[in-house]
């Protein structure tokens, strides 16, 4: 067996180093100038969300700003929900963070629906780069996994396990990119 996600039962795996990907996000969003910086999470006690969250949580603190986190089912409907209830608790020169692109294309449907200007006002940053980012409009900046590579590196792990007798592979983790578009300001 060899997973393609983190796991906390000691299998071998391949995955997007999580943690660092959403460091990157938050940081680009500190460089950017955004004042208000809130992680939108997935509502699931799995490692990706929790290493995600971590990267999150642990950038702010080194730009000594505080954390702001809330966190949904990964429903669009659920991220514009939110954001459609609680408007007038977001200030101009907000962005938003998020856990996955599903997640941020909720947040920008809530804002576009409410009146607010992206990336002008209220940025987003999700997280995935597989589909959604680039059906929104605008477009999402995201942080872009490398799905396929990492498919490869699981498909060569697993004919290695097999070669060797089911010998341990360890963990593979793949750099994600940043993946600028409209949603953020330049």
């Amino acid at each position: 067996v060899v997973l393609f996600g983190e796991n906390r039962h000691g299998y071998d795996f391949v995955d997007s180093d999580n943690q660092s990907g959403a460091a990157m996000s938050t940081q680009y969003a500190v460089d950017l100038g955004y004042e208000n910086i809130i992680f939108i999470g997935i509502d699931i006690k799995e490692l990706f969300e929790q290493s995600r969250e971590k990267g999150y949580t642990e950038t702010m603190k080194k730009n000594q700003r505080a954390s702001k986190i809330y966190r949904f089912e990964n429903r669009s409907r659920y991220a514009a929900q939110f954001i459609q209830e609680n408007w007038k608790m977001f200030s101009p020169n907000t962005i938003f963070v998020c856990s996955s692109d599903r997640l941020a294309i909720g947040i920008e449907r809530g804002i576009v629906e409410m009146g607010g200007n992206i990336p002008e006002d209220f940025g987003i940053i999700g997280y995935d780069g597989v589909f959604l980012d680039q059906i929104a409009f605008p477009q999402l900046t995201t942080i872009k996994q490398a799905v396929i590579e990492m498919g490869v590196a699981c498909a060569k792990m697993l004919l290695n396990k097999i070669e060797q007798a089911g010998a341990p592979q360890g963990e593979v983790l793949f750099q994600p990119d940043l993946i600028s578009r409209g949603t953020t300001r330049k």
